[in-house]
């Protein structure tokens, strides 16, 4: 390889990482950490961290307009819109997490009332995700 052919091959290596970093790895990683939310969503915990029962399965009425709540996961409503509502967004080289809902910061994060029912937040492992996608990316590059 010649001097110049080694300088383009740095330069295109260059654009292709630098498009990795701004905008590839931002939505691979966003789109891989809203699956793994949802699917701790689904198991009723944060990364095998069980959030606490609720009054209506652990104790539930003798008569009740709607049986089926006693049956009915932690944190999905009659309309399920809370696990839904795990998004994400990216920004040049950011990925962010998060739900519109108003009440999901509540439910996240507990209030004096309300326990807290982690389903958005960091990880260690989200984090080895992450840099796991990231190492897997710049060295198919980098090949």
């Amino acid at each position: 390889m010649t001097p110049d052919e080694f300088k383009q091959k740095l330069a295109r290596m260059s654009v292709q990482l630098q498009k990795a970093v701004d905008d590839d790895l931002p939505k691979i990683i966003g789109n891989r950490a809203v699956k793994m939310f949802k699917e701790n969503f689904q198991g009723e915990g944060f990364f095998g961290e069980k959030w606490k029962n609720v009054k209506r399965r652990t104790n539930p009425p003798k008569r009740s307009k709607h049986p089926a709540d006693a049956n009915r996961k932690i944190l999905t409503g009659r309309t399920g819109n809370l696990g839904r509502s795990i998004r994400y967004e990216t920004a040049k080289g950011v990925a962010t997490i998060y739900s519109d809902l108003p009440y999901s910061k509540f439910h996240n994060e507990g209030t004096n009332r309300l326990p807290r029912r982690r389903f958005i937040a960091s990880h260690p492992k989200i984090v080895a995700m992450a840099k796991a996608e990231i190492e897997r990316r710049i060295g198919n590059i980098l090949k």
